[in-house]
């Protein structure tokens, strides 16, 4: 998550949309890293953990739910 963080963030900070997904067990790390890097503000869209054990199906129900939150992230 960490990572997948500063990715976003230093994309961001370029002017450049992101959609940083995952899931609610990395919720207080990424939380932090945005802090930490001086984006406090900045919107994951976090998904109920844990996801590998979904269905094919479950899997594409779950990109229906958030694919809204995806797009509006990548519109800003």
């Amino acid at each position: 998550m960490s990572c997948s963080v500063h990715d976003v963030i230093r994309l961001e900070k370029m002017g450049i949309p992101t959609a940083a997904v995952a899931t609610d067990a990395f919720f207080d790390e990424g939380v932090e890293q945005a802090r930490l890097l001086a984006m406090r503000d900045y919107e994951v869209v976090w998904l109920r953990h844990p996801v590998a054990i979904i269905d094919e199906e479950g899997i594409r129900r779950l990109a229906r739910q958030t694919a809204a939150q995806i797009v509006a992230r990548l519109l800003v």
